[in-house]
């Protein structure tokens, strides 16, 4: 009788515990944001973060896209919040004032209406942003750029023969507004024509450790298409995040700003999740 007495009542406390775990959760609401819409919340490389409707192509890390096992008809996300695990997300910026674009209708239209203007230039000062966290954060930028060298670790030199050394660059012992220049390899030109081949510049740390890694297509200008640069750089050690900023390569000589105007805007999501209160401000 008594085991049955003390069975009934821890039943009945994990039944209680897990109701107030229910209520808890329940509990959380999503904050509203500045456009009478709630903001997307969850933890982005470490850190409790609030998103606006400038942020776009939102991903947690429970997507169908990284867990096939949800990919079935009826699946729904569940509720977030802060220790909801983001993987991804994209956010377009004027670099020069670092100004993000909001596109929602009810959102002041003064940033979207000058980029309909802008992006009519092929040489447009708009830039995308592509943020990376969780399981697609890959920081070892030192390693990528040895891959895309004569020194690479996972392509044999018969693959390369054979391929014409596509995606294969070697020094070009040049310095570029205080990046390190990688030209294609002859061999890649020769077969593919230089319209058909990239640029790639680096900076180091000193450690010798790449820090930031570019590359800028040699494409010919064509009615509203240019030459493009995308530039890839970690956050840490505020965010475990990888950032990746495409830019018309005309605008390559800003790169520094870009750099700094992007990783500003990144900060600027991170919230204390206690007070809500914007860590970077």
């Amino acid at each position: 009788m008594k085991k049955i007495i003390i069975t009934v009542f821890l039943s009945s406390l994990f039944l209680t515990a897990c109701e107030q775990q229910k209520n808890t959760e329940a509990e959380f609401k999503r904050p509203m944001g500045p456009n009478r819409l709630p903001y997307r919340v969850g933890n982005l490389g470490g850190k409790a973060v609030l998103l606006g409707e400038d942020a776009i192509f939102l991903e947690y890390e429970d997507s169908p896209v990284l867990k096939p096992e949800h990919r079935y008809k009826g699946y729904k996300d569940p509720p977030r919040d802060f220790n909801s695990v983001i993987t991804g997300f994209g956010v377009d910026m004027k670099y020069p004032t670092g100004m993000p674009l909001v596109k929602y209708r009810d959102a002041p239209q003064e940033a979207y209406r000058q980029y309909k203007v802008d992006i009519k230039s092929p040489y447009h000062q708009w830039v995308h942003i592509g943020v990376d966290a969780g399981i697609r954060y890959h920081p070892n930028l030192t390693a990528a750029f040895i891959n895309y060298t004569l020194d690479n670790k996972i392509k044999s030199k018969t693959h390369m023969e054979n391929v014409h050394y596509i995606n294969v660059y070697i020094p070009a012992h040049q310095n570029e507004f205080g990046l390190d220049k990688y030209g294609p390899h002859p061999e890649w030109i020769s077969h593919y024509g230089l319209d058909k081949t990239d640029d790639m510049y680096i900076q180091k740390d000193n450690q010798g450790k790449v820090v930031t890694l570019i590359h800028c297509n040699n494409f010919v200008i064509h009615r509203l298409l240019a030459a493009q640069c995308q530039m890839r750089w970690n956050l840490e050690p505020f965010m475990k995040v990888r950032l990746t900023a495409n830019f018309a390569r005309v605008h390559l000589k800003d790169w520094q700003l870009i750099r700094k105007n992007s990783e500003k805007l990144i900060e600027s999501y991170a919230v204390d999740p206690k007070t809500l209160k914007r860590i970077a401000e």
